[in-house]
């Protein structure tokens, strides 16, 4: 049986958060390192580009998981049709964001809300950026700070920091991103757009309120 190893790798990012348990440490490295590559030659849409990648996990897994994986994959041969290496809504990039960046926003409903929050203007993360300070990462991997957060040039809002904080957006700064930049039953319009108008009180309490009484008190 011949497999599509972009399907493969797709197949693998739907069903990564298990998946990931059967793999060994030495595995994951090893896995972490072709996907770099993957990743690094993203013009390079040929199958010796993700055969790697693919032929790790199909190596490593138990022998029914790495079966399942190839009957997922199964296309007769290699296509580099867009729609040829989707499985369920995860393509291979997801795979790549999941392991090597921990970035948890892809697939068919999560992946929407990533391109939405990266559509908003940013400037690119640089070593020394305040750690409160919400950072994101797409496909390529660049993580970069959505420009909402800063009063004027690199001096960011001093209530963005604080509600930051409360909303923990150094372990979900997806989850803080969202709340920022989506429209609320609050007010009408977006947290964001309330910056630097008199309103830094209410959004502090409005983050308190939804982060609960521990990140409140």
């Amino acid at each position: 049986m011949r497999v599509n190893p972009f399907m493969v790798l797709a197949a693998a990012a739907a069903d990564w958060d298990r998946l990931s348990r059967l793999l060994d440490p030495g595995t994951r490295r090893t896995l972490s390192e072709r996907l770099s590559r993957l990743r690094a030659e993203e013009g390079d849409l040929g199958p010796e580009s993700s055969g790697p990648a693919a032929r790790t996990l199909l190596d490593a897994l138990p022998a029914d998981e790495s079966a399942r994986l190839r009957q997922h994959s199964d296309t007769g041969r290699f296509t580099n049709v867009p729609e040829a290496q989707l499985y369920e809504g995860y393509t291979a990039a997801d795979l790549c964001m999941l392991v090597l960046d921990g970035n948890p926003m892809v697939g068919p409903v999560l992946g929407p809300v990533r391109e939405r929050l990266l559509r908003e203007p940013s400037t690119p993360w640089t070593e020394g950026a305040d750690p409160r300070l919400i950072a994101l990462s797409g496909t390529d991997g660049r993580r970069r700070l959505p420009l909402f957060q800063f009063e004027a040039g690199a001096m960011p809002w001093r209530v963005v920091l604080e509600v930051n904080s409360v909303l923990r957006a150094d372990t979900d700064p997806w989850g803080a991103a969202d709340w920022w930049l989506s429209r609320t039953t609050w007010w009408d319009g977006t947290p964001a757009a309330l910056l630097g108008r008199g309103r830094d009180a209410e959004l502090l309490g409005a983050a308190r309120e939804l982060a609960g009484p521990a990140e409140g008190a």
